[in-house]
Protein backbone atom coordinates (compact mmCIF):
# COMPACT_ATOMS: atom_id res chain seq x y z
CA UNK A 1 0.00 0.00 0.00
CA UNK A 2 1.46 3.12 -0.87
CA UNK A 3 0.37 6.29 -0.05
CA UNK A 4 0.70 10.09 -1.61
CA UNK A 5 2.11 12.90 0.25
CA UNK A 6 -0.47 15.00 0.25
CA UNK A 7 -3.26 15.73 3.16
CA UNK A 8 -6.51 13.50 1.23
CA UNK A 9 -3.42 10.95 1.40
CA UNK A 10 -1.48 11.47 4.18
CA UNK A 11 2.03 9.25 4.14
CA UNK A 12 3.31 7.37 6.61
CA UNK A 13 6.57 6.10 9.32
CA UNK A 14 10.12 6.13 9.96
CA UNK A 15 11.34 3.18 11.90
CA UNK A 16 13.92 2.60 14.51
CA UNK A 17 17.31 0.93 15.40
CA UNK A 18 18.04 -2.33 14.70
CA UNK A 19 14.50 -0.85 13.45
CA UNK A 20 16.17 2.39 14.28
CA UNK A 21 13.99 5.43 13.27
CA UNK A 22 16.70 6.82 15.25
CA UNK A 23 18.11 8.42 11.74
CA UNK A 24 14.49 8.67 10.45
CA UNK A 25 13.92 11.50 10.20
CA UNK A 26 10.26 20.47 18.10
CA UNK A 27 4.78 27.89 32.77
CA UNK A 28 8.14 27.23 35.12
CA UNK A 29 7.71 23.84 36.96
CA UNK A 30 9.75 21.41 38.19
CA UNK A 31 9.68 18.15 36.61
CA UNK A 32 10.80 15.05 38.22
CA UNK A 33 13.12 12.74 35.25
CA UNK A 34 11.44 9.98 33.68
CA UNK A 35 12.14 6.56 36.31
CA UNK A 36 14.43 4.25 35.31
CA UNK A 37 11.62 1.43 35.51
CA UNK A 38 10.29 2.77 31.94
CA UNK A 39 13.43 1.15 30.42
CA UNK A 40 13.55 -2.31 31.77
CA UNK A 41 12.51 -4.99 29.97
CA UNK A 42 9.32 -5.86 31.55
CA UNK A 43 6.28 -6.92 30.24
CA UNK A 44 2.84 -5.25 31.92
CA UNK A 45 0.07 -6.87 29.71
CA UNK A 46 1.99 -10.71 30.19
CA UNK A 47 4.02 -12.43 27.94
CA UNK A 48 7.88 -12.34 27.10
CA UNK A 49 9.68 -9.59 25.25
CA UNK A 50 11.73 -12.05 23.23
CA UNK A 51 9.54 -11.32 20.18
CA UNK A 52 10.36 -15.01 19.02
CA UNK A 53 6.77 -16.24 18.66
CA UNK A 54 3.73 -15.35 18.90
CA UNK A 55 1.75 -13.43 21.15
CA UNK A 56 2.33 -9.55 22.47
CA UNK A 57 4.41 -8.54 24.47
CA UNK A 58 5.24 -4.90 25.61
CA UNK A 59 8.79 -4.95 26.27
CA UNK A 60 8.69 -2.20 29.39
CA UNK A 61 5.85 -0.22 27.03
CA UNK A 62 3.93 2.37 29.38
CA UNK A 63 1.12 4.66 28.47
CA UNK A 64 2.72 8.22 27.04
CA UNK A 65 0.28 9.65 29.85
CA UNK A 66 2.10 7.97 32.46
CA UNK A 67 5.01 10.78 31.53
CA UNK A 68 4.94 14.32 32.51
CA UNK A 69 5.18 16.59 30.47
CA UNK A 70 8.45 18.37 30.65
CA UNK A 71 7.89 21.65 32.20
CA UNK A 72 10.65 24.67 31.49
CA UNK A 73 12.29 25.58 34.49
CA UNK A 74 13.23 28.86 34.93
CA UNK A 75 11.69 31.73 32.50
CA UNK A 76 9.67 34.24 32.75
CA UNK A 77 5.90 32.77 32.05
CA UNK A 78 3.64 33.73 35.09
CA UNK A 79 0.22 32.53 33.41
CA UNK A 80 0.74 29.52 31.41
CA UNK A 81 -2.39 29.43 30.04
CA UNK A 82 -2.30 32.82 28.52
CA UNK A 83 1.11 31.64 27.34
CA UNK A 84 -0.91 28.98 25.30
CA UNK A 85 -3.12 31.10 24.05
CA UNK A 86 -0.52 34.09 22.95
CA UNK A 87 1.73 30.35 21.67
CA UNK A 88 -1.13 29.44 19.40
CA UNK A 89 -1.76 32.62 18.01
CA UNK A 90 2.18 32.80 16.91
CA UNK A 91 2.62 29.70 16.04
CA UNK A 92 0.13 29.70 13.85
CA UNK A 93 0.46 33.52 11.90
CA UNK A 94 0.84 33.97 8.81
CA UNK A 95 1.92 37.65 8.99
CA UNK A 96 4.97 36.04 10.43
CA UNK A 97 6.41 35.45 7.13
CA UNK A 98 8.49 38.01 5.17
CA UNK A 99 6.03 37.79 2.38
CA UNK A 100 3.20 37.75 4.93
CA UNK A 101 2.11 34.08 4.05
CA UNK A 102 4.32 31.48 5.97
CA UNK A 103 3.80 31.01 9.69
CA UNK A 104 5.30 28.42 11.82
CA UNK A 105 2.43 25.99 10.65
CA UNK A 106 2.81 26.47 7.31
CA UNK A 107 5.45 23.34 7.83
CA UNK A 108 3.49 21.48 10.29
CA UNK A 109 0.30 21.84 10.02
CA UNK A 110 -0.63 18.20 9.07
CA UNK A 111 -0.03 16.45 12.45
CA UNK A 112 2.72 18.66 13.14
CA UNK A 113 4.42 17.99 9.89
CA UNK A 114 4.04 18.99 6.29
CA UNK A 115 2.15 16.90 3.37
CA UNK A 116 2.70 19.41 0.54
CA UNK A 117 4.48 18.17 -2.75
CA UNK A 118 4.40 20.82 -5.25
CA UNK A 119 7.78 22.51 -5.26
CA UNK A 120 8.72 20.43 -1.99
CA UNK A 121 12.06 18.84 -3.46
CA UNK A 122 15.71 20.16 -2.86
CA UNK A 123 18.41 19.22 -4.91
CA UNK A 124 21.04 18.57 -2.43
CA UNK A 125 24.64 18.90 -2.91
CA UNK A 126 25.22 18.13 -6.58
CA UNK A 127 22.38 21.00 -7.06
CA UNK A 128 20.73 18.41 -9.45
CA UNK A 129 16.92 17.85 -9.22
CA UNK A 130 16.23 14.21 -9.78
CA UNK A 131 13.60 12.39 -8.20
CA UNK A 132 10.27 11.87 -8.10
CA UNK A 133 9.72 13.12 -11.98
CA UNK A 134 11.24 16.62 -11.08
CA UNK A 135 13.74 18.21 -13.32
CA UNK A 136 13.88 21.64 -11.54
CA UNK A 137 12.29 23.53 -8.86
CA UNK A 138 8.38 24.23 -8.89
CA UNK A 139 7.68 21.14 -9.79
CA UNK A 140 5.64 18.16 -8.34
CA UNK A 141 6.69 15.77 -6.68
CA UNK A 142 5.46 12.64 -7.28
CA UNK A 143 5.69 10.43 -4.54
CA UNK A 144 8.65 7.99 -4.82
CA UNK A 145 11.32 7.12 -2.40
CA UNK A 146 14.72 8.96 -2.85
CA UNK A 147 17.77 6.81 -4.43
CA UNK A 148 19.91 9.73 -4.63
CA UNK A 149 21.27 12.96 -2.65
CA UNK A 150 17.86 14.95 -3.39
CA UNK A 151 16.05 15.40 0.16
CA UNK A 152 12.29 15.87 0.05
CA UNK A 153 12.30 19.31 2.89
CA UNK A 154 9.38 22.03 2.94
CA UNK A 155 9.18 25.41 1.02
CA UNK A 156 9.49 28.69 2.86
CA UNK A 157 10.03 31.82 0.93
CA UNK A 158 11.15 33.28 -2.15
CA UNK A 159 14.51 34.42 -2.31
CA UNK A 160 14.82 38.25 -1.01
CA UNK A 161 16.59 40.48 1.51
CA UNK A 162 14.95 42.57 4.34
CA UNK A 163 14.74 46.48 4.01
CA UNK A 164 11.91 46.78 6.55
CA UNK A 165 8.53 46.34 8.08
CA UNK A 166 6.20 48.39 6.25
CA UNK A 167 4.25 51.06 8.78
CA UNK A 168 0.66 50.24 7.71
CA UNK A 169 0.13 47.42 9.88
CA UNK A 170 -2.75 45.91 7.49
CA UNK A 171 0.09 44.94 5.65
CA UNK A 172 1.26 41.78 6.01
CA UNK A 173 4.52 41.54 3.33
CA UNK A 174 7.58 43.09 4.77
CA UNK A 175 9.74 45.69 2.51
CA UNK A 176 12.25 43.61 0.78
CA UNK A 177 14.57 43.48 -2.50
CA UNK A 178 14.73 40.06 -4.93
CA UNK A 179 17.30 37.87 -4.37
CA UNK A 180 16.85 34.96 -5.87
CA UNK A 181 19.68 32.67 -6.58
CA UNK A 182 19.83 28.94 -7.61
CA UNK A 183 18.63 26.49 -7.28
CA UNK A 184 15.10 27.78 -6.70
CA UNK A 185 14.97 31.24 -8.86
CA UNK A 186 11.92 32.62 -8.50
CA UNK A 187 10.34 29.96 -6.46
CA UNK A 188 10.12 29.05 -3.59
CA UNK A 189 13.48 27.79 -1.42
CA UNK A 190 13.11 24.37 -0.07
CA UNK A 191 14.67 22.97 3.37
CA UNK A 192 17.43 20.45 3.00
CA UNK A 193 15.99 18.22 5.47
CA UNK A 194 12.59 16.71 6.11
CA UNK A 195 10.69 18.78 8.60
CA UNK A 196 10.36 16.56 11.90
CA UNK A 197 6.48 17.11 13.50
CA UNK A 198 5.93 19.41 16.02
CA UNK A 199 3.69 17.20 18.17
CA UNK A 200 5.22 14.95 20.75
CA UNK A 201 8.69 17.25 20.06
CA UNK A 202 8.33 18.35 24.00
CA UNK A 203 9.51 15.08 24.94
CA UNK A 204 12.78 15.46 22.80
CA UNK A 205 15.67 16.38 24.87
CA UNK A 206 17.32 18.68 21.59
CA UNK A 207 15.24 19.30 18.75
CA UNK A 208 15.60 19.41 14.91
CA UNK A 209 17.13 16.44 13.31
CA UNK A 210 20.89 17.10 14.49
CA UNK A 211 19.66 18.42 17.99
CA UNK A 212 21.16 22.11 17.28
CA UNK A 213 18.11 23.75 19.18
CA UNK A 214 19.78 23.09 22.41
CA UNK A 215 17.76 22.07 25.73
CA UNK A 216 18.42 24.96 27.49
CA UNK A 217 16.71 27.98 26.11
CA UNK A 218 19.36 31.59 26.08
CA UNK A 219 16.06 33.75 24.84
CA UNK A 220 18.02 34.71 21.97
CA UNK A 221 19.15 31.76 19.46
CA UNK A 222 18.66 27.99 19.52
CA UNK A 223 22.01 26.98 20.64
CA UNK A 224 22.16 27.35 24.32
CA UNK A 225 25.32 28.10 26.06
CA UNK A 226 27.67 25.81 23.67
CA UNK A 227 29.60 28.66 22.29
CA UNK A 228 27.50 29.08 19.05
CA UNK A 229 25.50 31.91 20.82
CA UNK A 230 24.50 32.85 24.12
CA UNK A 231 22.00 35.05 25.67
CA UNK A 232 20.15 36.19 28.74
CA UNK A 233 18.72 33.13 29.81
CA UNK A 234 19.03 29.70 30.79
CA UNK A 235 15.93 27.87 30.89
CA UNK A 236 16.47 23.99 31.29
CA UNK A 237 13.77 21.56 29.56
CA UNK A 238 13.26 24.44 26.62
CA UNK A 239 14.31 22.48 23.70
CA UNK A 240 11.21 23.62 21.82
CA UNK A 241 11.69 27.40 22.68
CA UNK A 242 15.65 26.99 21.14
CA UNK A 243 13.81 25.61 18.14
CA UNK A 244 11.17 28.35 17.59
CA UNK A 245 13.62 31.07 17.80
CA UNK A 246 15.21 29.19 14.78
CA UNK A 247 13.26 29.06 11.52
CA UNK A 248 11.40 32.94 12.13
CA UNK A 249 14.33 35.23 10.30
CA UNK A 250 15.57 32.42 8.22
CA UNK A 251 15.74 33.25 4.70
CA UNK A 252 15.13 30.42 3.79
CA UNK A 253 12.39 29.32 5.70
CA UNK A 254 10.61 32.53 7.05
CA UNK A 255 12.23 35.68 6.57
CA UNK A 256 13.51 38.10 3.93
CA UNK A 257 17.12 37.69 4.45
CA UNK A 258 18.68 40.00 7.26
CA UNK A 259 15.75 40.75 9.53
CA UNK A 260 15.90 40.85 13.08
CA UNK A 261 13.93 39.34 16.20
CA UNK A 262 14.05 42.36 18.58
CA UNK A 263 14.23 45.95 18.62
CA UNK A 264 13.03 48.84 15.70
CA UNK A 265 12.56 47.30 12.19
CA UNK A 266 12.13 44.04 13.25
CA UNK A 267 10.08 41.07 13.85
CA UNK A 268 9.07 41.90 16.78
CA UNK A 269 7.99 45.74 16.15
CA UNK A 270 6.23 44.24 12.96
CA UNK A 271 4.25 41.71 14.95
CA UNK A 272 2.80 44.02 18.05
CA UNK A 273 1.55 46.60 15.33
CA UNK A 274 -0.30 44.05 13.81
CA UNK A 275 -3.79 42.71 14.84
CA UNK A 276 -3.19 38.92 15.76
CA UNK A 277 -4.43 36.34 12.75
CA UNK A 278 -5.87 39.36 11.40
CA UNK A 279 -5.84 37.34 7.96
CA UNK A 280 -7.27 33.61 9.25
CA UNK A 281 -10.33 32.21 10.73
CA UNK A 282 -10.38 31.41 14.31
CA UNK A 283 -13.67 28.86 15.32
CA UNK A 284 -15.31 30.67 18.52
CA UNK A 285 -14.99 26.80 20.04
CA UNK A 286 -10.80 26.88 19.08
CA UNK A 287 -9.51 25.13 22.43
CA UNK A 288 -7.17 27.78 23.08
CA UNK A 289 -8.18 30.81 21.02
CA UNK A 290 -12.18 30.65 21.01
CA UNK A 291 -12.76 33.06 24.18
CA UNK A 292 -10.76 35.74 21.79
CA UNK A 293 -11.94 34.75 18.45
CA UNK A 294 -13.42 37.71 16.15
CA UNK A 295 -15.60 34.75 14.36
CA UNK A 296 -17.29 35.07 12.30
CA UNK A 297 -14.62 37.75 11.20
CA UNK A 298 -11.08 37.23 10.97
CA UNK A 299 -8.45 37.42 13.59
CA UNK A 300 -8.73 37.83 17.30
CA UNK A 301 -10.62 40.67 19.92
CA UNK A 302 -7.17 41.42 21.73
CA UNK A 303 -3.84 42.28 20.74
CA UNK A 304 -0.22 40.86 20.73
CA UNK A 305 0.26 43.11 23.63
CA UNK A 306 -2.54 42.23 26.02
CA UNK A 307 -2.14 38.78 25.38
CA UNK A 308 2.19 39.18 26.22
CA UNK A 309 0.65 41.30 29.08
CA UNK A 310 -1.39 38.66 30.44
CA UNK A 311 1.49 35.56 30.07
CA UNK A 312 4.85 37.07 31.15
CA UNK A 313 6.92 38.66 34.00
CA UNK A 314 5.67 42.65 33.89
CA UNK A 315 9.33 43.45 33.50
CA UNK A 316 9.56 41.60 30.31
CA UNK A 317 6.01 42.21 28.91
CA UNK A 318 6.75 46.34 29.20
CA UNK A 319 9.70 45.96 26.72
CA UNK A 320 8.35 43.68 24.87
CA UNK A 321 9.88 44.78 21.89
CA UNK A 322 13.27 44.50 22.70
CA UNK A 323 12.42 40.80 24.72
CA UNK A 324 10.66 39.49 21.50
CA UNK A 325 12.76 36.69 21.21
CA UNK A 326 12.80 35.22 24.54
CA UNK A 327 9.01 35.79 24.49
CA UNK A 328 8.29 34.25 21.41
CA UNK A 329 10.23 30.91 22.30
CA UNK A 330 8.50 30.24 25.94
CA UNK A 331 4.87 31.15 24.58
CA UNK A 332 5.14 28.34 21.73
CA UNK A 333 6.91 26.39 23.89
CA UNK A 334 3.97 26.48 25.90
CA UNK A 335 1.76 26.24 23.44
CA UNK A 336 3.43 23.27 21.32
CA UNK A 337 3.57 21.65 25.25
CA UNK A 338 0.08 21.14 25.20
CA UNK A 339 0.36 18.61 21.47
CA UNK A 340 0.91 15.43 23.66
CA UNK A 341 -0.55 12.41 21.08
CA UNK A 342 -1.26 9.98 24.18
CA UNK A 343 -4.92 8.43 22.98
CA UNK A 344 -3.19 6.22 20.93
CA UNK A 345 -4.80 2.00 20.46
CA UNK A 346 -1.20 1.24 21.74
CA UNK A 347 -1.54 3.92 24.48
CA UNK A 348 -5.08 2.53 25.66
CA UNK A 349 -3.41 -1.29 25.45
CA UNK A 350 -0.80 -0.76 27.72
CA UNK A 351 -3.06 1.35 30.06
CA UNK A 352 -5.25 -2.04 30.28
CA UNK A 353 -7.97 -2.56 27.49
CA UNK A 354 -6.86 -5.38 25.58
CA UNK A 355 -9.34 -5.10 22.97
CA UNK A 356 -7.19 -1.55 21.76
CA UNK A 357 -5.35 -3.36 19.27
CA UNK A 358 -6.01 -6.17 17.12
CA UNK A 359 -4.45 -9.35 16.52
CA UNK A 360 -2.35 -7.91 13.95
CA UNK A 361 -1.08 -4.74 15.88
CA UNK A 362 -0.64 -7.30 18.71
CA UNK A 363 1.88 -9.24 16.43
CA UNK A 364 3.29 -6.13 14.96
CA UNK A 365 3.85 -4.95 18.93
CA UNK A 366 5.62 -7.92 19.33
CA UNK A 367 7.94 -8.08 16.85
CA UNK A 368 8.46 -4.07 17.21
CA UNK A 369 9.79 -5.09 21.15
CA UNK A 370 11.68 -8.54 20.20
CA UNK A 371 12.86 -9.87 16.80
CA UNK A 372 12.87 -6.62 14.85
CA UNK A 373 14.43 -4.55 18.01
CA UNK A 374 12.87 -1.44 17.13
CA UNK A 375 12.40 -0.74 20.97
CA UNK A 376 16.25 -0.53 21.26
CA UNK A 377 15.76 3.05 19.85
CA UNK A 378 12.27 3.69 20.23
CA UNK A 379 12.19 3.37 23.95
CA UNK A 380 10.11 4.15 27.00
CA UNK A 381 6.73 5.35 27.00
CA UNK A 382 8.00 8.40 24.57
CA UNK A 383 9.07 5.67 21.89
CA UNK A 384 12.30 7.56 21.42
CA UNK A 385 15.45 7.33 23.22
CA UNK A 386 16.21 11.28 22.45
CA UNK A 387 13.69 12.01 25.09
CA UNK A 388 14.34 13.64 28.32
CA UNK A 389 13.33 10.62 30.34
CA UNK A 390 15.63 8.21 28.38
CA UNK A 391 18.99 10.48 28.96
CA UNK A 392 18.08 10.77 32.73
CA UNK A 393 17.81 6.82 33.38
CA UNK A 394 20.50 5.71 30.98
CA UNK A 395 22.57 8.82 30.40
CA UNK A 396 24.13 11.21 27.64
CA UNK A 397 25.92 8.52 25.64
CA UNK A 398 25.00 5.63 23.32
CA UNK A 399 26.29 2.42 23.17
CA UNK A 400 28.53 3.47 20.30
CA UNK A 401 30.28 5.88 22.13
CA UNK A 402 27.80 9.12 20.49
CA UNK A 403 25.75 11.07 21.47
CA UNK A 404 22.38 9.02 23.33
CA UNK A 405 19.25 9.50 21.21
CA UNK A 406 21.60 10.10 17.98
CA UNK A 407 22.27 7.27 15.55
CA UNK A 408 24.01 7.02 11.58
CA UNK A 409 21.65 4.04 10.70
CA UNK A 410 22.67 4.26 6.81
CA UNK A 411 20.10 6.00 5.31
CA UNK A 412 22.59 7.87 2.68
CA UNK A 413 26.42 8.33 2.49
CA UNK A 414 27.74 9.68 5.64
CA UNK A 415 29.56 12.48 3.62
CA UNK A 416 26.62 14.23 2.37
CA UNK A 417 25.39 15.49 5.81
CA UNK A 418 27.40 15.62 9.03
CA UNK A 419 24.19 15.29 11.37
CA UNK A 420 25.42 15.54 14.71
CA UNK A 421 28.68 16.14 14.00
CA UNK A 422 27.78 19.11 12.00
CA UNK A 423 28.55 22.60 13.70
CA UNK A 424 27.14 26.07 14.05
CA UNK A 425 27.54 29.90 13.80
CA UNK A 426 30.60 30.19 16.48
CA UNK A 427 32.14 27.18 14.86
CA UNK A 428 31.37 24.32 17.50
CA UNK A 429 29.96 21.13 16.70
CA UNK A 430 26.26 20.56 18.33
CA UNK A 431 28.07 16.43 19.17
CA UNK A 432 28.52 16.90 22.94
CA UNK A 433 30.90 13.83 22.97
CA UNK A 434 32.83 14.66 19.77
CA UNK A 435 32.55 11.05 18.62
CA UNK A 436 33.15 9.53 15.54
CA UNK A 437 29.71 7.53 15.57
CA UNK A 438 27.92 11.47 16.03
CA UNK A 439 29.11 11.75 12.17
CA UNK A 440 25.80 11.15 9.92
CA UNK A 441 23.63 10.59 13.48
CA UNK A 442 19.87 12.10 13.75
CA UNK A 443 17.78 11.73 16.29
CA UNK A 444 15.27 9.25 16.70
CA UNK A 445 12.03 10.28 16.09
CA UNK A 446 9.06 9.53 17.85
CA UNK A 447 6.54 7.37 16.12
CA UNK A 448 3.36 8.29 17.09
CA UNK A 449 1.04 9.61 14.39
CA UNK A 450 3.69 8.12 11.93
CA UNK A 451 0.73 7.12 9.12
CA UNK A 452 0.19 10.81 9.21
CA UNK A 453 4.13 12.24 9.01
CA UNK A 454 5.36 10.82 5.88
CA UNK A 455 7.96 11.07 4.08
CA UNK A 456 10.29 9.21 6.44
CA UNK A 457 13.99 10.08 7.42
CA UNK A 458 16.25 13.15 7.82
CA UNK A 459 16.17 13.17 3.72
CA UNK A 460 12.59 12.19 3.61
CA UNK A 461 13.73 9.36 1.26
CA UNK A 462 11.12 6.58 2.36
CA UNK A 463 7.55 7.22 1.07
CA UNK A 464 5.81 4.44 2.80
CA UNK A 465 6.34 2.50 6.53
CA UNK A 466 6.37 -0.42 4.22
CA UNK A 467 9.33 0.96 2.56
CA UNK A 468 10.83 2.05 6.02
CA UNK A 469 10.11 -1.45 7.02
CA UNK A 470 11.79 -3.06 4.16
CA UNK A 471 15.00 -0.69 4.90
CA UNK A 472 15.56 -2.05 8.41
CA UNK A 473 14.83 -5.56 7.73
CA UNK A 474 17.64 -5.58 5.01
CA UNK A 475 20.01 -4.03 7.49
CA UNK A 476 20.18 -0.11 5.90
CA UNK A 477 21.30 1.21 2.41
CA UNK A 478 25.07 2.12 3.22
CA UNK A 479 27.81 0.80 5.07
CA UNK A 480 28.72 3.61 6.75
CA UNK A 481 31.69 3.00 8.75
CA UNK A 482 30.06 4.94 11.43
CA UNK A 483 26.41 3.03 11.20
CA UNK A 484 25.05 1.83 14.57
CA UNK A 485 25.90 -1.33 15.78
CA UNK A 486 22.35 -2.42 15.82
CA UNK A 487 21.52 -1.78 12.39
CA UNK A 488 21.50 -5.25 10.52
CA UNK A 489 19.74 -7.33 8.64
CA UNK A 490 16.66 -8.96 10.61
CA UNK A 491 15.31 -11.88 8.69
CA UNK A 492 11.87 -10.43 9.47
CA UNK A 493 9.07 -12.67 7.12
CA UNK A 494 6.63 -10.96 4.97
CA UNK A 495 3.88 -12.23 7.80
CA UNK A 496 5.96 -10.21 10.43
CA UNK A 497 6.42 -7.01 8.15
CA UNK A 498 3.03 -6.76 7.06
CA UNK A 499 2.48 -6.96 10.94
CA UNK A 500 4.81 -4.20 11.72
CA UNK A 501 3.66 -1.98 9.12
CA UNK A 502 -0.31 -2.53 10.56
CA UNK A 503 0.98 -1.73 13.94
CA UNK A 504 3.43 1.12 13.18
CA UNK A 505 0.08 2.64 10.99
CA UNK A 506 -2.63 2.20 12.87
CA UNK A 507 -1.99 1.13 16.44
CA UNK A 508 0.32 4.17 17.03
CA UNK A 509 -2.31 7.12 15.45
CA UNK A 510 -4.10 9.40 18.11
CA UNK A 511 -7.43 9.81 16.52
CA UNK A 512 -7.95 13.34 18.02
CA UNK A 513 -4.37 14.69 16.17
CA UNK A 514 -5.97 12.61 12.97
CA UNK A 515 -9.72 14.24 12.74
CA UNK A 516 -8.17 17.73 14.20
CA UNK A 517 -9.60 17.67 17.67
CA UNK A 518 -8.74 19.86 20.73
CA UNK A 519 -5.69 20.56 21.27
CA UNK A 520 -4.93 19.78 17.72
CA UNK A 521 -7.27 22.03 16.64
CA UNK A 522 -6.31 25.04 14.69
CA UNK A 523 -7.09 28.30 12.54
CA UNK A 524 -7.63 28.70 9.05
CA UNK A 525 -4.55 28.12 6.99
CA UNK A 526 -3.51 29.17 3.83
CA UNK A 527 -0.99 27.15 2.44
CA UNK A 528 1.75 28.51 -0.44
CA UNK A 529 1.10 25.50 -3.35
CA UNK A 530 -0.85 23.80 -0.64
CA UNK A 531 -4.47 25.58 -0.68
CA UNK A 532 -6.66 26.35 2.02
CA UNK A 533 -7.10 24.94 5.34
CA UNK A 534 -9.87 25.11 6.94
CA UNK A 535 -10.05 26.20 10.42
CA UNK A 536 -11.59 23.66 13.49
CA UNK A 537 -12.96 24.23 16.88
CA UNK A 538 -12.04 21.92 19.89
CA UNK A 539 -14.94 18.94 18.37
CA UNK A 540 -12.57 18.87 15.19
CA UNK A 541 -13.61 17.13 11.58
CA UNK A 542 -14.77 13.54 13.28
CA UNK A 543 -16.04 11.67 16.49
CA UNK A 544 -13.06 10.12 18.64
CA UNK A 545 -13.90 6.55 20.47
Amino acid sequence: MTQSRSRSSPMVITLTATLSLGALAAGCQTEEPAPAAQFEGIAPQGGDSSGSGSGSSTGGLRPLSSVPVPRPVGGDIVNVSAAVRLGKALFWDMQTGGDGQVACATCHFHAGADSRTMNSLNPGNDGIFGSGGVTASGQQFLTSAITNDDRLGSQGVVGSTFTGVDPDPTVAADICSANQTTPFFTNRRVTGRNTPPAVAAVFNRDNFWDGRANHSFNGMNPFGSTGNGSGPLAVSNGSLASQAVGPPNNDTEMSCGGRGFNGPNSLAAKMLARAPLRQQYVDQTDSALGAVSAWPAKGLTVSYQAMINAAFAPAVAADAQNQFSRIWGQAIQAYESTLVPDQTPLDRYLAGNSNALTDLQKRGLDRFTGKAGCISCHAGAELTDASIGFASARGLINEDGGDQGFHNVGVRPTAEDPGRAGSGPGGVAWSASGAVADRGAFKTPALRNVKLTAPYFHNGGKATPEQVVDFYNRGGDFANAEKAKRIKPLSLDTGDQQALVEFLRNGLTDCRVENERAPFDHPSLDLPNGGAFAQTGAAGKGFCP
